[in-house]
């Protein structure tokens, strides 16, 4: 047997066949924590609404018609990451979203009505309801409709009243705010329970909105998801397909928002000139016919040709001028692009067209930005000084084209002066028809200048396309993306198991109590010379029966034999051993192990004395059934002989020593000399003397004899003995200088709930083996071994 030094480095490593016994010795735990949790998923599951989602892909092209330079439409360059981060907006903006109910049937919604919910009939329709008036403010909550044989009957509460109408199919009904008429279509069942209810479209705006999402398909591509959730699919289908046909209405509309602007602009022009050339063609009409004038004379008719060109080029200037003054006007505000209306010759040369393309993507870049960061963030102020330098840059290029037409105007100016100098010399009849020829002349020019530019933006518009194709429209998916059947199966398994482990792992958190070895071996450095195997059958409370000899082919036999055995070893070079038996407090079994240990010393011939130390209350007389009240303490307070205190216990070999009567002072009774004189005595007659003491964390009364035994068996009880007993005999041992301190697991059963799933190594090979400590069966060498059941046999687990 090792000895305490010899035995002290020790490693515990983990063996998870102890930890698999662990959580199958509370099979049932975890069985029903996981049938709880199932149970849950499947009331969770029958009573949540499922979730339905649709998808819908768009591809984004900037495809342009081929324009003449007369028009420009609203494009500008840009990654169609952020064309798609920003449309996102743009989808779900109030305007998209009004419109696009108007595409999806919200006056009315139909339901079946269950038991424990109902559910959204749309599109389909048990019955139609025709709404003969409606005002503004009406009844707004479900209606139960159920049909019987003359017709059907409606029911719905009103200021906490229940309402009920029967009615014909066909014939008028009127309920708060409605009133309407319903007809049964072909799939409408008498014993099915339905309900209806009006609805205010701002319902379904909101509803619209719920659940959309748009982003890339992949990476860097110009084809965008774009999804709907909702409880009913085809709804969802429904109204995805309906945000995009409006969103592609809208972005046709913007797209060709500055043509229209050219033709309207225009349209006005025209009405004015129209009545202008109508007038001075009358006027030029009527002079020559009064004054009988056929023409102008050909040098007349070479300064028409000078002067008509140099107005018509003036009235260019003018539209010039326009156009850079409104895009001055547009570049003082940072929140839109800007479109060129118009781009007359020498009116926006290619570097003011640059910026302006700069200037669109730095808008777009903008308005991104302000999705996810303030006014004040400092991207956004690093994109408001770019678009500041691009104003500058803008405004100074504006400004010198503004110059340059001016100067060209004031240079036509006096080129038509130089013109119209030589018409002094024509006649005066000759010099008025010259004007309204010259008035007629320019106004048809500029009228058919307008005409061929408003022909131009009317082509142009009629060739424009929406930026966004529609490459795979919604369609319902029946498959509900929440809840997921098997998903939520699969967690309630998952969090039932990990429930059942976590009660385990809290039932062992907050048991306090000592099971095995391998807890004691973690705790101390203190040797285990052995386990006492807990004993099936009932046990008296005066212990009457030595179970090492009444039972000796039980498994409790042979383990005390095995404590027998190892005792042998310890202080062997002694001829007669002093053993003191004590623990943590009362109930632990010191008595019993005791009586136990001492019967099987005698029987191998050793001459062995038990002495009833505890003189508080022992019961040891009770056990051999001794009458007498002479025993240790009337030895030692000097009112007996030892010859008159010795008692045979009746079995060979083995004598004993009672407590005797409780004495008032039993602390200082075994400090008293005779104690000495008492152990000097016995050691000539016996081979073992072992005294039986009181509990030590109760009282003081075992020290004395503790310091002066050859031996101290410290006993702890498998689920009596708290943690913190097995800290006792190292602390005694360290402060009285003791070497042969060991500890006995009793009353020790495989307990797999709060046994260690640790097995501990010795580094000298040592590895703590004891007959009692196995998980084996008997296989009928013992009479205390139970057969198991088959099951307990599967699981390896024991009651």
């Amino acid at each position: 047997m090792s000895t305490p030094s010899s035995i002290t480095n020790l490693k515990q490593e983990i063996d998870y066949t102890k930890f698999a016994r662990i959580l199958l010795s509370r099979w049932y735990w975890l069985a029903a924590t996981t049938l709880l949790a199932l149970l849950i998923a499947y009331i969770y599951l029958w009573y949540t609404p499922r979730l339905y989602s649709t998808t819908a892909y768009i591809k984004f092209e900037d495809k342009q018609p081929d324009l003449t330079a007369a028009v420009s439409l609203n494009n500008y360059s840009r990654s169609y990451t952020n064309k798609i981060a920003t449309e996102s907006w743009t989808f779900r903006s109030q305007q998209i979203l009004h419109k696009a109910v108007d595409y999806i049937d919200w006056q009315v919604s139909y339901y079946l009505e269950g038991r424990v919910r109902s559910t959204d009939l749309y599109p389909k329709k048990p019955f139609e309801i025709k709404i003969l008036k409606q005002d503004q403010e009406f009844y707004n909550k479900p209606v139960l409709i159920s049909g019987h044989a003359k017709g059907f009957k409606i029911e719905y509460q009103l200021h906490e009243k229940n309402i009920s109408i029967n009615a014909a199919f066909g014939k008028p009904i009127s309920i708060p705010g409605v009133i309407f008429f319903i007809t049964a279509n072909p799939v409408f069942q008498t014993s099915a329970q339905y309900a209806f209810k009006f609805n205010y479209k701002q319902e379904f705006f909101e509803r619209m909105g719920c659940g959309f999402s748009i982003a890339e398909a992949a990476k860097f591509s110009s084809v965008a998801q774009v999804s709907k959730t909702d409880p009913n699919p085809y709804f969802a289908a429904d109204a995805l397909n309906a945000i995009i046909r409006v969103y592609r209405e809208k972005d046709l509309e913007d797209k060709t928002e500055s043509a229209k602007q050219i033709i309207d602009f225009i349209d006005k022009q025209l009405d004015n000139l129209s009545l202008t050339v109508k007038s001075s063609g009358e006027k030029l009409k009527d002079f020559k016919q009064a004054n009988n004038f056929l023409d102008l004379s050909s040098s007349a008719q070479s300064t028409l040709s000078k002067v008509t060109q140099m107005e018509t080029m003036n009235r260019t200037y003018d539209l010039q001028l326009l156009l850079l003054r409104q895009l001055q006007q547009q570049l003082r505000k940072n929140d839109q692009t800007i479109s060129l209306n118009f781009n007359l010759d020498g009116a926006v040369d290619p570097l003011l067209e640059n910026l302006i393309v700069q200037w669109n993507e730095l808008i777009q870049e903008r308005l991104t930005l302000l999705s996810t960061y303030k006014e004040q963030s400092k991207l956004v102020q690093e994109v408001n000084e770019k678009l500041s330098i691009l104003r500058e840059s803008a405004n100074q290029n504006m400004q010198a084209n503004i110059l340059r037409i001016i100067k060209q105007k004031e240079f036509n100016q006096r080129e038509l002066k130089k013109a119209s100098t030589g018409l002094n010399n024509l006649p005066t009849q000759e010099r008025q028809l010259f004007g309204l020829q010259r008035d007629y002349n320019i106004n048809e020019k500029i009228f058919s200048y307008l005409s061929e530019k408003k022909l131009e933006a009317q082509i142009g518009k009629a060739a424009v396309l929406a930026s966004a194709k529609v490459i795979d429209p919604a369609r319902p998916n029946t498959f509900p993306i929440s809840p997921q059947p098997a998903s939520v199966w699969r967690m309630a398994i998952i969090i039932g198991l990990a429930s059942g482990i976590g009660l385990i792992f809290i039932a062992r958190l907050l048991n306090p109590y000592i099971y095995d070895k391998d807890t004691i071996e973690s705790l101390t450095k203190t040797p285990i010379l052995g386990m006492i195997r807990h004993f099936p059958e009932k046990i008296d409370a005066e212990n009457s029966q030595i179970l090492s000899i009444a039972k000796p082919k039980s498994l409790f036999a042979e383990s005390v034999r095995s404590v027998r055995t190892n005792l042998s070893f310890v202080a062997s070079e002694k001829s007669s051993k002093v053993i003191c038996v004590t623990s943590e407090i009362a109930g632990e079994g010191k008595s019993f192990v005791s009586i136990n240990l001492a019967s099987s010393l005698a029987l191998i011939d050793k001459k062995v004395i038990f002495i009833a130390a505890d003189l508080r209350r022992s019961k040891v007389h009770r056990t051999f059934n001794i009458k007498s009240k002479l025993g240790l303490s009337s030895y030692l307070s000097h009112q007996s002989e030892l010859s008159a205190i010795i008692q045979s216990s009746g079995q060979e070999n083995l004598d004993l020593i009672i407590s005797g009567q409780v004495p008032p002072n039993p602390a200082e009774l075994m400090y008293s000399p005779r104690l000495p004189e008492l152990i000097h005595e016995l050691k000539q007659r016996y081979d073992y003397i072992l005294f039986d003491t009181a509990p030590i964390g109760l009282v003081s009364d075992a020290l004395p004899l503790i310091r002066i035994s050859d031996i101290n068996l410290f006993v702890i009880r498998t689920g009596k003995s708290k943690i913190s007993a097995a800290y006792i005999p190292q602390r005694i041992a360290n402060e009285y200088q003791l070497h042969n301190t060991f500890i006995i697991l009793n009353d020790y059963r495989m307990e797999g709930l709060y046994g260690s799933y640790y097995s501990t190594r010795y580094s000298d090979n040592y590895y703590g083996y004891y007959y009692a400590d196995n998980n084996h069966h008997g296989a009928g060498y013992y009479t205390d071994d139970r057969p198991q059941p088959w099951w307990k046999k599967v699981l390896k687990w024991k009651g």
